[in-house]
């Protein structure tokens, strides 16, 4: 298979509209919208984003997880533009964003990242929220800084994670790299997903996947992220969790309640290690919360978002002594 993927004109079809799937899953969508592609050179990578509009409203970004992309977001999305300039990158070799030519994906890397897109999309005052390598990269961020994020939001993540939810995610992405047809992959997909409907699958896979010059469907990441996870630039537990304590920001963790991820001690050290910090569990739903229990995931955020501060203007900013 080639470095990188390529366009094809024999797109698949099928499967439910993002609105549509939304609505099925019970997700409550008050403002139907759709998002607009962009694209911005960073760090010597071309990065692809989705931007959902109103950016008169509070600025809200979505990190993915590894072998994800900025579509996994998509009933998140729907559900809060109402409230949100919403904004879901495509991080460092993943969907439509470049793949570094030296495989540099490293928690350092996605950090300048992050911060170089925040800075070139506008983004101020804003509430980041990520899914697994996405919620570590959120709270990177958070944590390095403080004067740009209201609150974090951090998904099915964790300092430590748990070694056999890693294996499981991990072994299924890697078991089969390539699949011979679209439909082949919507049933390997369907067999690690089985709670999923099928046209759920299939109009997600229509983002995630794509058929590469050697004639093979494939996900649409590097796989060379896998080794630089396992590579000597890798934070250590301990790394993360000092990363974590620099969180200021108020702070919610979700959890899949069917997830192998992240251990009950974990999370009690999370709440001690971010004061004021507090933990929603999400039945059911394994790793992937927003899109195995999208109303779920919904569920859980909007107490959290409704209670924070409303942001301040730069008025507002200057009354107050800029405190």
């Amino acid at each position: 298979m080639s470095d990188e993927p390529h366009s094809q004109d024999d797109a698949p079809t099928g499967g439910l509209s993002a609105i549509d799937a939304a609505r099925r899953a019970g997700v409550k969508v008050t403002a139907p919208g759709r998002s607009e592609d962009g694209s911005v050179q960073l760090n010597g990578l071309t990065f692809h984003y989705l931007d959902w509009g109103n950016a008169h409203l509070p600025d809200l970004l979505f990190l993915h997880g590894t072998a994800q992309q900025a579509h996994s977001w998509d009933f998140a999305s729907l559900a809060l533009r109402d409230r949100f300039h919403v904004v879901a990158l495509d991080q460092r070799g993943h969907g439509d964003s470049g793949w570094d030519p030296d495989g540099r994906y490293t928690p350092a890397t996605y950090l300048s990242d992050t911060r170089a897109f925040v800075e070139a999309a506008g983004l101020t005052d804003l509430v980041i929220c990520g899914l697994s390598l996405g919620g570590r990269n959120a709270y990177s961020y958070a944590a390095a800084e403080p004067g740009v994020v209201r609150a974090l939001v951090v998904v099915d993540a964790a300092p430590r994670m748990e070694e056999r939810g890693r294996d499981r995610v991990g072994n299924f992405v890697a078991a089969q790299r390539e699949f011979d047809s679209f439909d082949e992959l919507v049933s390997h997909v369907h067999s690690y997903l089985p709670h999923r409907p099928v046209e759920q699958i299939r109009g997600s896979l229509q983002h995630t996947a794509r058929r590469f010059p050697n004639g093979k469907w494939a996900w649409k990441y590097d796989p060379r992220i896998w080794t630089a996870r396992r590579g000597a630039s890798v934070e250590s537990d301990e790394d993360r969790w000092q990363t974590l304590s620099r969180v200021v920001c108020p702070t919610l963790f979700v959890l899949g309640g069917d997830s192998e991820m992240v251990a009950p001690d974990t999370v009690a050290r999370m709440l001690t290690t971010v004061p004021g910090s507090r933990a929603e569990t999400v039945q059911p739903a394994g790793h992937l919360v927003p899109g195995d229990n999208p109303a779920g995931f919904d569920a859980a955020l909007r107490p959290f978002l409704d209670a924070l501060p409303a942001r301040l203007d730069g008025e507002e900013a200057e009354s107050n002594g800029g405190q």
